[in-house]
């Protein structure tokens, strides 16, 4: 029996909104707090709640892979290994907002964490 391809650059025919709703994301108010509901893989029926945030945020997280992209992205560089990432419509209207904030691909926000949790330790034995 032929297996069925999913087709990878579905999202890039798609506007984020519809790129959000297929992957079951929803908008939602929780407490009297604006925000989305993102499903969380492996656990059916539990979501993770993300509310709106107009502040300024440290660091910009876009992917460097073209299947990720949805309609009207634009590529920019990742600000720490400079490799190629993809930047959605909402992004680039947050960088206009917020010009300076760094876009960092997701392997460099590991690296981050990773440096981060390793300042932590040190601390702590100190």
């Amino acid at each position: 029996m032929r297996e069925r391809k999913t087709d990878q650059t579905a999202f890039s025919r798609m506007t984020e909104g519809e790129a959000l709703y297929s992957l079951g994301v929803r908008a939602v108010e929780k407490d009297g707090r604006k925000g989305i509901n993102l499903p969380i893989p492996g656990k059916p029926g539990e979501n993770l709640f993300i509310p709106a945030s107009d502040e300024k945020p440290d660091a910009i997280v876009a992917s460097d892979s073209k299947q990720d992209r949805v309609k009207g992205s634009k590529k920019t560089r990742c600000a720490d290994c400079r490799c190629k990432v993809w930047i959605s419509p909402s992004t680039q209207e947050l960088l206009r907002r917020y010009p300076g904030t760094p876009v960092i691909c997701i392997a460099c926000v590991l690296k981050r964490i990773e440096q981060e949790k390793k300042q932590e330790e040190e601390e702590l034995e100190k």
